[in-house]
């Protein structure tokens, strides 16, 4: 009886001490939303690699309860993808007919699902089944709305629509047979920019010159080497176009106009502008040619001294500052190098830019005051070209 009334005691009295040794010890610290989210979606992505449906769609649905204002538990993209795979096809049509570029931007500004490699998996996998995938849409229970939806829906999220064009196109396809669609403002989110060209466009141009004289001219003056530039406007083939050549050749011999002499290897400026009327002969894909008719000033002459300069100005200058007016002919070959990143400039589709070569021949009028400036000239010029639609009005 001693014996049980000490055991008694020494457990009255041990009870007390263990039950607060272990109130004394940590508590484990909760799980942050986020560690929620990350652990959520290593459950699901183990669920997706053992392909087991009606696991993954329980895990997403633990995702879209830990979800807030801040974080993102699985992207819409990845979503979408695993109805796909999972054939939930109600679910995908119901959550995209309500998904525009307002959701899209809602999302956009919370904290994204961390990089776990979940996405590359469900896209890789769905990107090898893309064809199976196609034909469960094609007989599923979905009316003919829904499943070209769909259709263009999982091209999208797999990037299949690489031809913006084409992609454009079957946009507006979808719009015009079905305007009162719920899917239009998600399509509308995801349609390219592609701006409707009008017949009228704008362009400019610039690179160097090389020209060669005729006559007196090329005793007289050494070959002209300039820099040219081109401004101009585009209407239905027709082309207005405003130039300007700039070089500073040299005097290649002793000029005479009979009173003074303007001496060999003298520097000189040679400053034409111009008015061109021309018009497109061949206009393709790749390549537009014009002819045109020219009309120009031009001035030739010893350099414009610097008003600053205390140099005197030698006697001659005032005998040799030539201007003069002349008609021309050109041939313009224009290179369409470059089409594909119009958008980014924002102008209509068929603006381009590239190389541009002209040929030209000029009827000068010097040798009229100074004969042994008599002939004419001839330049091939190479340049860039950029050439811009003007936006069709709507």
């Amino acid at each position: 009886m001693k014996t049980l009334l000490t055991t008694l005691v020494l457990l009255l009295t041990v009870s007390p001490l263990v039950k607060a040794q272990n109130d004394s010890l940590p508590q484990p610290k909760p799980l942050l939303l986020e560690e929620k989210i990350n652990l959520t979606r290593l459950e699901l992505k183990s669920s997706f690699m053992a392909e087991d449906p009606v696991a993954v769609g329980l895990w997403l649905d633990s995702l879209a309860r830990l979800e807030d204002e801040v974080y993102v538990g699985v992207s819409w993209d990845e979503r979408w993808l695993l109805y796909f795979w999972m054939e939930n096809f109600g679910t995908l049509l119901s959550e995209a007919g309500e998904f525009g570029q307002e959701a899209r931007d809602i999302q956009s500004f919370k904290v994204p699902p961390p990089a776990d490699s979940l996405f590359e998996l469900i896209d890789g996998f769905m990107l090898e089944r893309r064809f199976e995938v196609f034909q469960q849409i094609r007989h599923a229970f979905l009316n003919d709305q829904e499943k070209a939806f769909a259709t263009m829906l999982l091209e999208y999220l797999l990037r299949l629509n690489t031809n913006e064009d084409d992609w454009y196109a079957r946009i507006e396809a979808f719009e015009t047979k079905y305007p009162t669609s719920k899917f239009l403002p998600f399509l509308r989110s995801v349609k390219p920019s592609i701006l409707k060209p009008a017949n009228k466009a704008f362009g400019i141009s610039g690179g160097f010159l090389s020209g060669s004289w005729s006559k007196e001219l090329d005793r007289s003056v050494r070959p002209l080497f300039a820099f040219n530039i081109e401004a101009y406007y585009w209407v239905d083939r027709w082309n207005l176009q405003l130039g300007g050549i700039f070089g500073a050749p040299r005097i290649a011999r002793d000029v005479s106009d009979g009173l003074e002499t303007w001496p060999k290897n003298d520097p000189t400026n040679f400053t034409r502008l111009s008015l061109e009327l021309g018009y497109d002969v061949i206009n393709n894909s790749k390549l537009r040619i014009f002819p045109a008719f020219v009309g120009a000033i031009t001035y030739f002459g010893p350099p414009t001294p610097d008003e600053d300069s205390d140099e005197e100005i030698p006697e001659y200058y005032d005998n040799f500052e030539l201007f003069e007016a002349h008609l021309g002919v050109s041939l313009t070959a224009d290179t369409k190098l470059f089409k594909q990143n119009y958008s980014s400039w924002g102008l209509p589709k068929g603006s381009y830019h590239g190389l541009r070569v002209r040929l030209g021949y000029n009827w000068l009028n010097f040798g009229k005051d100074t004969p042994d400036l008599r002939g004419n000239l001839f330049y091939f010029a190479i340049g860039y070209n950029l050439f811009g639609y003007l936006e069709a009005k709507k």
